[in-house]
C-alpha cells in the first residue's frame, strides 16, 4: 500500500476525520477507564485495517507521531491476519526509527503479502539495520518488482559492498525508475566493483547523464583509463556520457581527450565536450582549451557553440573577448545570452560598450541577461547603465538593476532609487529598490527608509523590509558609540 504523503493527508476533508479519529480513541480510553495512551495506541493500531484508506493512514501517522510507547503494538501487529495491517505497521515502525523493530522486520521479509515484504524491506534501510543486509540480499530473487527494489533502495542506503554484485544482477531492461534506483544503490555503496555495470549505463539516453555524474564519485584512477577507451564507442550517446564524466572528475589528464572530443562527428559530443573544458580553469588547462574553444564558436551547431562560449566565461578568456562580441548580434537567442554571460564572467569593463546596445533589445530576457553581466563587471559605466534600467517596462528588469545597484555600492544609485520608488507599483521590486538602498547606506538613504517605515499605505513586505534594515543600521550605531564612549 502506498503512502500519502502528509500534506495530502491533511487537506480540509482528512484533518476532520483524523480529529475525528483521535477523539473516538480517546473517548474509548475514558470508557474503559484504562491508560489514555495504552488505549489510544490500540484503537489506532486496530484502525490500520479499515477499508477507509484515509482512517488507516491518519492511524499510521498518528502511531508515528506517538513515538516509541507506539512501537510494541505495532509489532504485534505485524502477525496480523489482515495485510494491510502488516504492510502499515511495517511502515510506521521504519518511521518511528526504533532499532527493537529490526529483527520483527526481518522475519516478516518473507511475508505471503508483497505490500507487506516491501514496506519491511523499505523501513530496514531507514533504521540503518546492518543486520539485515544478506536477508535484503535475499529478497533481491523476489518474484515482485516493488520488493526487489525496495530491497535495492536499502541496501544503497546500508552502503554494505556485500550488496554489489547482487544488485548488478538486478540490473536488465526495467524501466527507468528501477535502473535509477539500481544506479543510485550502486552509487551510495560507492565499491569499486560497481564501476563496470555504472559504465555500461553510459549508453543509456534517459538516464546515461545522470550516471556519468555518479561515476565522477569514484576515484579518477578507478575510473579514468575505462572511460578513455569509451571515448572511441560507436554509440555517441555513450561518447558524449564519456565526455561528461571527465567534468565530475575533473581529472587534469582529461583536457586534451576533451579537446580532441571537440572535433567528433557527433555534435552532442563536441557540445559536451566544449561544456566540459569550462571546469578546467588553472593556467595550464586553460592554455590547452583556450584556443580550440575559441575555434569552437564557428561550429555548424549553436548548441555547440553555446557551449563554447559559456566556458570561455567560465575560464575567463579574455583573448574571446572580440569573438564573444560578435555574437552579441546573433539572431539565435540562446547563443547571444550565452555570450552576454561569458563577457560578464570575464568581467573586463572595456566590454560594457558593447553590451550597452543590447539594453535597447525587445526581449526581456535578453535585457535582465545584460543586466547581470553588468553587475559582474561593475565599474561608473555599468552603474549608469544600471540606472537607466530603473524604468525599464519590465520588473523583471527593473528588478534585476535595483538589486545590482545594491550590489555595487556606488552612492550615485542612492537618489535614482529613491525617483523609482516614487512611481514603482511592483511590490517585489519595490521591496529589493529598500534592500538596495540599505546597503548603500548613506544619511539620505536612512531618511527615504524611514518614510518608506512610516508609510501605513505602503504594502507590508516593504514596510518589513525597511524597517528591519533600519533596526540593523541603528545597532551598529549603538555599538559604535558604545565602544568609542
Amino acid at each position: 500500500m502506498r503512502m500519502t504523503k502528509l500534506h495530502e493527508l491533511f487537506s480540509c476533508r482528512h484533518a476532520k476525520l483524523l480529529i475525528l479519529l483521535l477523539l473516538l480513541s480517546g473517548i474509548c480510553a475514558g470508557c474503559l477507564g484504562q491508560d489514555p495512551l495504552e488505549a489510544r495506541v490500540k484503537k489506532l493500531t486496530h484502525s490500520l485495517g479499515d477499508k477507509d484508506q484515509n482512517v488507516s493512514y491518519a492511524s499510521v501517522y498518528a502511531l508515528v507521531d506517538i513515538g516509541e510507547p507506539a512501537v510494541d503494538s505495532l509489532i504485534k501487529a505485524l502477525k496480523n491476519d489482515s495485510p494491510q495491517v502488516r504492510s502499515l505497521a511495517a511502515r510506521a515502525l521504519g518511521e518511528i526509527g526504533d532499532q527493537k523493530a529490526v529483527g520483527f522486520l526481518i522475519e516478516v521479509l518473507d511475508d505471503p503479502s508483497p505490500e507487506v515484504r516491501m514496506n519491511a524491506a523499505f523501513s530496514l534501510g531507514s533504521l540503518g539495520a546492518a543486520e539485515a543486509v544478506e536477508p535484503l540480499i535475499e529478497l533481491l530473487k523476489d518474484e515482485n518488482e516493488g520488493v526487489v527494489l525496495s530491497a535495492v533502495s536499502s541496501l544503497g542506503e546500508l552502503r554494505d559492498p556485500r550488496a554489489v554484485e547482487p544488485i548488478c544482477e538486478v540490473l536488465n531492461d526495467n524501466n527507468y525508475d528501477a535502473r535509477w534506483k539500481i544506479a543510485s544503490a550502486l552509487r551510495g555503496i560507492g565499491d569499486p566493483r560497481a564501476i563496470d555495470t555504472l559504465l555500461g549505463l553510459l549508453g543509456d539516453k534517459e538516464l546515461g547523464p545522470s550516471v556519468a555524474s555518479m561515476l565522477g564519485n569514484f576515484e579518477s584512477e578507478q575510473v579514468f583509463g575505462k572511460v578513455i577507451k569509451l571515448l572511441d564507442s560507436r554509440d555517441p550517446t555513450t561518447r558524449a556520457n564519456a565526455v561528461a564524466v571527465f567534468e565530475y572528475l575533473q581529472d587534469p589528464a582529461a583536457v586534451p581527450y576533451l579537446v580532441e572530443m571537440l572535433d567528433d562527428r557527433a555534435p552532442e559530443v563536441r557540445k559536451e565536450a566544449a561544456f566540459a573544458l569550462g571546469f578546467f580553469k588553472e593556467p595550464g588547462e586553460v592554455a590547452q582549451s583556450e584556443q580550440p574553444l575559441i575555434k569552437a564558436l564557428e561550429d555548424s551547431e549553436p548548441e555547440v557553440k553555446e557551449a563554447a562560449a559559456r566556458s570561455l566565461g567560465r575560464i575567463k578568456s579574455k583573448e574571446s573577448i572580440p569573438y564573444l562580441e560578435e555574437l552579441l548580434q546573433d539572431n539565435n537567442q540562446n547563443l547571444q545570452t550565452a555570450a552576454i554571460e561569458a563577457l560578464g564572467r570575464i568581467g573586463d569593463p572595456e566590454v560594457v560598450d558593447a553590451l550597452t546596445p543590447l539594453l535597447e533589445n525587445k526581449k526581456w530576457k535578453v535585457r535582465t541577461e545584460v543586466v547581470d553581466a553588468l553587475v559582474e563587471i561593475g565599474g561608473p559605466e555599468a552603474v549608469n547603465s544600471l540606472i537607466s534600467l530603473l524604468g525599464d517596462e519590465n520588473y523583471r528588469v527593473r528588478q534585476g538593476a535595483a538589486e545590482g545597484l545594491g550590489k555595487l555600492g556606488d552612492q550615485r544609485a542612492v537618489e535614482p532609487l529613491l525617483k523609482a520608488l516614487e512611481t514603482e507599483r511592483e511590490r517585489n521590486v519595490r521591496a529589493v529598490e529598500v534592500r538596495a538602498l540599505g546597503e548603500l547606506g548613506g544619511s539620505e538613504a536612512v531618511e527615504g527608509l524611514r518614510r518608506i517605515n512610516k508609510d501605513m499605505e505602503e504594502y507590508w513586505n516593504v514596510r518589513t523590509a525597511a524597517e528591519n534594515i533600519l533596526e540593523k543600521i541603528e545597532g551598529v550605531e549603538e555599538a559604535n558609540v558604545s565602544s568609542t564612549s
